[in-house]
């Protein structure tokens, strides 16, 4: 059984088919689940979760490509998105930049993982212009971050 019910699941392919207008790939990096249990390494219990959902809303546009990394195994790349920790993922489009997540994108992130899919597909954004000319006029990286706790 899945994270997503199936009137969902229409409800957002819908959208989906009348909002995105370019291809999307979602980047992820994660953790397998190991058998073997090290001293003061905790499994990334989120991480399995994580990957379920972005399979269930990648498979509901063929927009949408997920790629998944082994962390292990993809440092370097991962360290070239800003990646250090997992759940991540890094979702890329026809908007300059890119949207980094970390955690699983459930509760309230989930809506905004569906409007950051949307914008990136087409390279816009509902700001205001007097948001766009503050943003234009900043000469400095910033980087926002939002705290959520899973539901």
């Amino acid at each position: 059984m899945g994270f997503i019910s199936d009137a969902d699941k229409e409800t957002i392919r819908n959208h989906f088919a009348d909002s995105l207008s370019g291809d999307v790939e979602i980047v992820m990096f994660t953790e397998r689940e190991s058998p073997i249990i090290i001293p003061g390494k905790q499994p990334c219990e989120t991480c399995a979760p994580t990957q379920e959902i972005l399979e269930e809303v990648t498979s509901l546009s063929d927009k949408l490509k997920l790629t998944v990394h082994e962390m292990s195994m993809a440092k370097e790349q991962a360290f070239a998105l800003g990646i250090n920790r997992v759940p991540a993922f890094v979702v890329e489009g026809a908007a300059r930049g890119r949207v980094r997540f970390f955690g699983i994108p459930s509760g309230y992130e989930f809506s905004a993982l569906i409007a950051d899919l949307v914008d990136i597909s087409n390279g816009s954004t509902d700001l205001s212009e007097a948001t766009r000319e503050y943003l234009s006029a900043l000469t400095e990286d910033v980087n926002i971050k939002v705290f959520t706790t899973p539901n």
